[in-house]
């Protein structure tokens, strides 16, 4: 088969699968993310905890407060724009974007340290645990925009929608199961509400830091599930 009419043949393929597939993203133009289903992350690769001793992950938490009376649109994470001054200002570690603080709520890290780690060491989120400081269910239930990009231009969105559990009793938290890869370039947009604060726990369900390999480690390692909400029984 010549060059061209594997050229050819690609880009039909292409454009079927961009306009039948199930998410509307090819995998094979998605190489940047890594080619493994960024939007997917790892949720099916984590080992099971019954078999391997697998460490229960720890949560990065971030509080987003919005001081103005409208609402606002801002973006968590997103460590390249935000560390290289493309928007905001940083106060003690805090980042203000448009009347938004966005406050890393461990008392050790801050949300600019949360951002240089992304920056450097990307992880895959297993579960965001969303609740409303004011308890407005209206609030976490705000569809999360992901996007991400690259160096060469290619950019990919998905939309993140949290479903409240139908066997929950609470109705200003939700835990948001899709796991999703952060990096440098990705970030997570949403609008916050008037007077309003919303807090996130990132769960982590795998982590790369390439230091473990200097101790003959592998630089990537998975986490079991943080079991934030126990399994109704039926």
């Amino acid at each position: 088969m010549s060059s061209i009419q594997n050229y050819i043949r690609n880009a039909n393929r292409s454009a079927n699968e961009q306009f039948i597939g199930v998410d509307g993203f090819v995998d094979d133009d998605m190489y940047f993310t890594g080619s493994e289903g960024f939007f997917g992350a790892d949720g099916d690769s984590a080992p099971a905890m019954a078999s391997q001793n697998v460490m229960r992950s720890q949560p990065y938490i971030i509080t987003v407060s919005n001081a103005s009376a409208s609402a606002v649109s801002v973006d968590i994470f997103g460590a390249y724009i935000y560390l290289n001054g493309g928007g905001g200002t940083f106060t003690n570690g805090t980042l203000t974007i448009n009347n938004v603080t966005l406050t890393s709520n461990l008392s050790n890290v801050s949300y600019y340290n949360l951002l240089n780690q992304s920056s450097i060491s990307p992880f895959t989120i297993g579960s965001t645990l969303i609740s409303s400081v004011n308890g407005q269910t209206t609030q976490v239930l705000q569809p999360l925009t992901l996007s991400t990009f690259d160096a060469n231009g290619n950019q990919a969105v998905k939309i993140l929608t949290p479903v409240i559990d139908p066997y929950q009793q609470q109705s200003g938290v939700i835990e948001l199961k899709q796991p999703y890869r952060i990096d440098g370039f990705t970030k997570l947009t949403l609008s916050v509400a008037g007077t309003t604060s919303v807090q996130f726990q990132f769960y982590p369900a795998d982590t790369i830091n390439i230091a473990r390999g200097l101790a003959g480690n592998p630089v990537s390692r998975q986490y079991g599930s943080p079991r934030i909400i126990r399994p109704a029984s039926r």
